[in-house]
């Protein structure tokens, strides 16, 4: 059985979000550079399908705001402004695993 990770008593200083963008056609590498410039932003994938790119986002949690607030302002202020891009999806796991190659 595989042991999953519960913050239990601890409180989260962080949200992760998985963030799919669909941009203009052709404009998938100008707006991956774009959010390569937002520190919050520790991933970018140019991807096939549906969506252009997804991003991996990790942000502050502010006190006493449900992580799908604190993830809505960053979107609002850091990647609405970005030129091409068309549309977004999030998501915001409520537990998580990963497994890195090296």
């Amino acid at each position: 059985m595989t042991e999953h990770y519960h913050p239990k008593d601890e409180m989260k200083r962080n949200v992760r979000a998985f963030i799919y963008l669909s941009t203009q056609l052709g404009k998938e590498a100008t707006v991956a550079d774009e959010l390569w410039k937002v520190p919050e932003i520790k991933e970018v994938h140019i991807v096939p399908g549906k969506y252009d790119i997804l991003a991996v986002a990790e942000v502050e949690r502010k006190f006493l705001e449900p992580d799908s607030r604190s993830i809505y302002w960053f979107l609002l202020s850091r990647i609405e402004h970005i030129p091409h891009v068309e549309s977004t999806s999030t998501v915001i796991p409520v537990v998580s695993q990963s497994r890195w190659s090296r």
